[in-house]
């Protein structure tokens, strides 16, 4: 065993303030869904709500790799560093977001008969690397944007 001396500078920067470097991303599928699986989500719905978790992501250092939603649920895939709890990540998202529709858009309480957007459960599919393509290209076949479908015309 070797005992090496580092230089001054070296050694007072290892010993200073350490974080980790994450040189890896774990992927999940979260899909949720509206309150009683009511079928209230419009276009314009869907619309904002794909902002509005674009924009929590980009604040809280996540990445959102897709972003899909039906009338009556939401799927959601994110790149999260092994630091990230799904559980905190998930209730960040949903908090936000229904906090938010709920301001914009007043019809949602009446149609829902409730203060409420989403559903207490969601699911968690953790997704590898070599699926997340796969999953991508699922979602937008089950979910066709309207982007996608005016190019299809």
């Amino acid at each position: 065993m070797t005992n090496q001396k580092l230089a001054p500078e070296i050694d007072e920067e290892l010993r200073g303030r350490w974080e980790p470097v994450y040189r890896s991303q774990l992927h999940y599928l979260v899909t949720w869904s509206t309150r009683a699986r009511r079928p209230v989500l419009r276009d314009r719905h869907v619309r904002a709500l794909k902002e509005l978790i674009q924009h929590d992501c980009d604040e809280s250092d996540f990445t959102l790799t897709e972003f899909a939603a039906g009338p009556d649920h939401v799927h959601v895939l994110l790149g999260l560093d092994p630091s990230h709890s799904v559980s905190s990540v998930v209730r960040q998202l949903k908090g936000h977001s229904g906090v938010e529709l709920l301001r914009s858009f007043p019809e949602l309480r009446v149609w829902l008969r409730a203060n409420l957007v989403w559903d207490e459960p969601y699911s968690v599919e953790t997704v590898s690397a070599a699926r997340v393509e796969r999953i991508c290209a699922r979602l937008r076949a089950l979910h066709p944007q309207e982007d996608d479908l005016a190019a299809a015309c």
